[in-house]
């Protein structure tokens, strides 16, 4: 019985990692307090007896926005006048991203609203302002959020003038720590790191046939979702085995002949940080096995057959049908 167990928790976290349903350790979260009305006011019923989930809508603007600016990047970002507003400065992407070389005088302009969504809703992102987010894209916030331990929220980024859009992830953190909530340094490095890479990546294959953000952003959560799988049924990652993981996930999505050994090498790397970061038993441990065979199906339309081959009839085993 306690094998089947184990095959049941297996299979529902592969799918809901697959899917969205699950989207990893959650950083929304505050250390309950009674002398923490701002904490207690902005959050709902919590799961467990230490926790709470912070309930959010707000937006950090960058710091070097005239005023014209931020009535043009708030509009932008469909944000109401009573949306909470914080700044995001030179300060907060130090403390977020600290071997970015940075400085306090730095001048910040992407912004962000983020609005928490129901559990299960996942991640979504929407770049307002195609035009002047000259380096990372949607695919790549929503990876770094993932990675970071964001879940279940809707992130709009802007930006007045053209620029990488780097402040805008760092808003986001800055958003949670004011709104109560704690956000795990450690995650928020690599997932930093994680957009840095997969940008760099991007940035150096943009004009080879065959290759897009969309496959490599892809790969990367299909490389996550094998590796925790593997976590989830107690194997010990070498970093053999999270090459070989890496490399199948390009081949999946038809760009590992795109990629160039180096490349292969960094998201390597990178993975293995995850590994170290215990990421990839975050993705497990932090499983709401509540969900039903059935609403699973439903959240992953189009998805299950892609899938099914993976899973080599575990689930069948697990419920005997």
């Amino acid at each position: 019985m306690k094998h089947k167990q184990k095959k049941l928790a297996l299979a529902m976290t592969l799918l809901l990692i697959s899917t969205g349903v699950y989207s990893g350790t959650t950083a929304f979260a505050t250390q309950q307090s009674s002398t923490d009305s701002t904490s207690t006011s902005e959050s709902s019923t919590a799961t467990s007896s230490s926790e709470e989930a912070l309930q959010i809508n707000a937006v950090a603007l960058g710091n070097a926005l005239t005023q014209e600016q931020k009535d043009y990047t708030l509009k932008a970002l469909g944000a109401k006048g009573e949306t909470p507003t914080y700044t995001t400065n030179g300060s907060d992407l130090m403390s977020f991203i600290p071997d970015g070389g940075f400085t306090p005088e730095w001048a910040v302009y992407s912004s962000v609203r983020m609005e928490t969504q129901k559990k299960g809703a996942g991640i979504s992102v929407d770049i307002a302002t195609p035009k002047n987010i000259t380096k990372i894209t949607e695919a790549q916030y929503q990876n770094a959020a993932l990675t970071a331990g964001i879940t279940d929220a809707k992130l709009t980024v802007a930006s007045a003038v053209p620029i990488d859009g780097s402040g805008a992830l760092a808003g986001v953190y800055k958003i949670v720590e004011e709104s109560g909530g704690i956000i795990n340094r450690g995650r928020v490095g690599v997932a930093q790191d994680e957009m840095d890479v997969l940008s760099k990546i991007t940035e150096e294959n943009k004009d080879k046939d065959g290759y897009s953000d969309e496959a490599l952003n892809a790969a990367q959560e299909q490389a996550k979702k094998e590796l925790a799988a593997k976590t989830a049924d107690g194997k010990n990652l070498t970093q053999a085995d999270i090459q070989k993981t890496v490399e199948s996930a390009l081949q999946s999505q038809g760009i590992k002949d795109v990629m160039s050994s180096d490349q292969v090498k960094e998201l390597t790397t990178l993975m293995s940080d995850m590994k170290d970061k215990n990421i990839f038993e975050d993705f497990v441990n932090q499983l709401d096995l509540s969900k039903t065979k059935e609403q699973i199906q439903e959240k992953s339309k189009g998805l299950w057959e892609n899938i099914k081959g993976f899973f080599s009839g575990l689930w069948d085993s697990v419920t005997g049908k």
